[in-house]
């Protein structure tokens, strides 16, 4: 066990930097350690070989919806938070289905509109804050693309509110609690409500105007019979995680492309040779790498377990900590290092385990909407670096975990300058 505090054991440290309490406790420990977070206690696993474990026994001895009380205020008993195991899949297969066949095509075609109109704003010169600018760029892109025309006009509105829904998320204390930040969030959660009932409302009666995700819900038999607040849920969640975790790693890409400025312009020299954005791709598996958004992955024990003679034992988490185990030398040389050509087909670190990289998560809860936050990031960097010319930062920015997902801490200025047409 990681040594804390009597009662709240390492929950203190862990709110402020997870990272560093982890790294120094693997260093310490090895890659199986204990830690107190207030009243509740984990066993945390390093390394590819208990990550296949982890993702192997999830929905078996790992069981899902007790560690996602905290989104039962935010969207209801829905996807994660179901506790009926067949319904949660269900959600998540739904969920699936919306970044299937030829949707992630005409996704793209959306996102690229999206991110032309934001260009058009910026003029010849200046500067922008980095997580400021970025993230409701992309919150705009997901409701054009998941959730259609109505929610898009009134995105300014929708905005704040799933701003307060974020800061209303807490893994560890009570979601009740009389906390300011918790009353905020259910404000908004009744106010986003309140806009999207007509929305669906509308949706029923007219099921051939549109195609998009909120369709796929209005329409969905199971979804019907569960009633519109779990429609609600479903659309909310949707728009939400659709969102935040692109903006913060699409935030972390730029930020470490510009505090390394020499691979920089390898990819703006790849992308004005009009070859495939290669290194553009490689920077963001090593920005996954280095800066996952999510921080960790945790589970409830439902049977006490074995891990190499551990016992893990029934009602504690098992935890995963990314940002730890894409550290480890065996799997990543010299993994410190910012080196984005370790993903080149030459090298391929990634594929040394298939667990060597969860960024997304793993196994049948892995991320639904991988490939689409993945595509987003590329189109919105290569638009912008194909047209700008912009000036590398001095250091990366500090992690900020506020909204529950690590993105970089503001403020952090983009300089920039429209390139010549030479």
């Amino acid at each position: 066990m990681i040594k804390g505090l009597p009662l709240l054991g390492s929950f203190l440290e862990w709110r402020r930097d997870h990272l560093s309490l982890f790294l120094r406790a693997y260093e310490q420990y090895g890659p199986v350690f204990g830690v107190r977070l207030g009243p509740k206690r984990g066993v945390v696993l390093i390394g590819p070989q208990y990550h296949e474990f982890y993702f192997r026994e999830v929905d078996r001895g790992l069981s899902v919806p007790e560690l996602y009380h905290f989104v039962l205020p935010m969207f209801g008993d829905v996807m994660m938070a179901a506790t009926d195991t067949d319904r949660r899949r269900r959600h998540v297969a739904l969920l699936q289905s919306a970044f299937q066949g030829g949707r992630l095509a005409h996704y793209t075609d959306v996102m690229a509109a999206e991110i032309s109109g934001w260009l058009t704003t910026l003029g010849n010169a200046g500067e922008f804050e980095l997580w400021n600018t970025v993230e409701p760029l992309v919150m705009r892109i997901a409701a054009s693309t998941l959730m259609g025309p109505e929610i898009r006009a009134r995105i300014d509105e929708f905005r704040p509110l799933l701003v307060d829904l974020a800061k209303g998320m807490e893994f560890i204390l009570p979601p009740n609690l009389p906390l300011p930040r918790f009353a905020r969030r259910d404000r908004a959660r009744e106010k986003l409500t309140e806009m999207l009932r007509p929305v669906l409302a509308e949706r029923r009666r007219h099921p051939d105007r549109h195609t998009d995700f909120l369709q796929i819900l209005t329409d969905d038999p199971g979804l019907r019979a569960e009633g519109e607040d779990v429609q609600v849920g479903m659309a909310l969640c949707t728009l939400f995680t659709g969102y935040i975790t692109t903006a913060a790693q699409a935030c972390w890409t730029l930020a470490l492309l510009l505090t390394n400025p020499d691979y920089l312009e390898s990819v703006v020299r790849e992308l004005d040779a009009g070859q495939q954005d290669s290194r553009l791709s490689w920077a963001f598996k090593e920005t996954l790498r280095l800066r996952p958004v999510m921080g960790f992955y945790a589970r409830t024990n439902s049977i006490d377990l074995d891990v190499d003679g551990f016992r893990l034992p029934r009602g504690w988490m098992t935890m995963l900590c990314p940002g730890v185990s894409h550290r480890l030398p065996d799997i990543f040389r010299d993994p410190e290092r910012y080196d984005p050509e370790r993903f080149a087909p030459h090298r391929a670190e990634d594929k040394r385990h298939q667990y060597a990289l969860i960024g997304f998560s793993g196994g049948f809860y892995r991320c639904p909407g991988q490939a689409f936050g993945t595509n987003e990031v590329r189109v919105l960097l290569r638009s912008l670096l194909s047209q700008y010319d912009l000036a590398p930062l001095e250091r990366e920015p500090e992690p900020d975990v506020e909204l529950g997902v690590t993105r970089p801490r503001s403020p952090c200025l983009i300089r920039y300058q429209r390139r010549s047409a030479g």
